[in-house]
């Protein structure tokens, strides 16, 4: 089967729709039919079940899928190396943020990167961290920035220490003056408010390994929600010191005792074959992240 009707397949799924996979490919919804059906006859199971809705995929497409998006990216990794062999820095590489990169860091990056690589086109997709290791396990994305926490055992290309700090209101005051203890984050256990973004695999994981039982905690997306609490005195926040380089005046920052951190990095879909874009992108990161320190 050609790689034609492999890329006709990935287009229906990502777009959820025959008619959608047509326009986008400018082709004939007749043709992707064509081409659906004639994967589905050679694999002899349906690909797709159809309705009025779109196309929604089979279980036994979906265990298909991953072998097929390896497929294409095989292919793009070697057009990719053909293009930078013979000059031609042309392709493509997708790439998963979470929020507090993509406001702090990533904007930065891309630019710098497109002014180098204009052939280039970078896609990227935000959000948490239950999202990254999903896309990288679908194959969504090709890297994502990751921390070491959430990474595991998987390959971890590790960029920089962050900070865990807590940020208060104007009027709160440290037992100690200077920085947040355990017996502070005890007393104000039940008045914690936790950015959605890093919730579980740093706050909580702090607070846990100190053995803080929050019984109850505020909990949000939006960083502009958290502030605002923290700011009235509805509570504290513990977050890391890239996500409270946004707080707005009328807030405290504080470092907290033992200085518990989180190891921002990168994580790639398949370590064992990093296409040539995905490895230009990394070397315009790490010269970005070398500039912070």
């Amino acid at each position: 089967m050609s790689l034609y009707s492999y890329k006709v397949f990935l287009e229906v799924v990502d777009s959820g729709s025959f008619v959608k996979a047509a326009e986008k490919l400018n082709l004939s919804a007749s043709a992707v039919s064509h081409a659906v059906k004639a994967l589905e006859t050679e694999f002899g199971f349906s690909l797709f079940n159809r309705n009025r809705a779109g196309a929604v995929i089979t279980s036994n497409g979906k265990r298909v899928l991953p072998h097929i998006r390896n497929l294409i990216k095989i292919q793009n990794n070697l057009d990719q190396e053909i293009n930078i062999i013979n000059n031609y820095d042309v392709g493509a590489v997708r790439i998963g943020l979470f929020s507090s990169v993509a406001s702090n860091w990533f904007i930065k990056i891309l630019h710098d990167f497109k002014e180098k690589y204009p052939g280039i086109d970078v896609i990227f997709q935000q959000g948490d961290y239950s999202n990254l290791l999903e896309w990288l396990d679908e194959g969504e994305v090709d890297m994502a920035f990751t921390t070491d926490e959430l990474a595991g055992n998987t390959n971890f290309l590790p960029l920089k220490e962050d900070p865990l700090i807590c940020v208060t209101s104007e009027d709160f005051v440290p037992e100690n003056k200077t920085f947040i203890t355990l017996s502070d984050l005890k007393s104000h256990k039940n008045t914690l408010i936790i950015n959605k973004e890093c919730e579980m695999y740093d706050a909580r994981k702090f607070l846990m390994e100190n053995y803080i039982h929050v019984d109850a905690y505020y909990e949000t997306v939006m960083n502009q929600t958290l502030f605002a609490m923290v700011k009235e005195g509805m509570g504290i926040c513990i977050i890391p010191d890239l996500v409270a380089s946004v707080a707005p005046s009328g807030v405290k920052k504080y470092p907290i005792v033992g200085n518990p951190s989180r190891t921002i990095g990168i994580t790639y879909a398949d370590p064992e074959a990093i296409s040539p874009t995905a490895k230009l992108l990394t070397e315009e990161i790490q010269t970005f992240v070398e500039g912070l320190q």
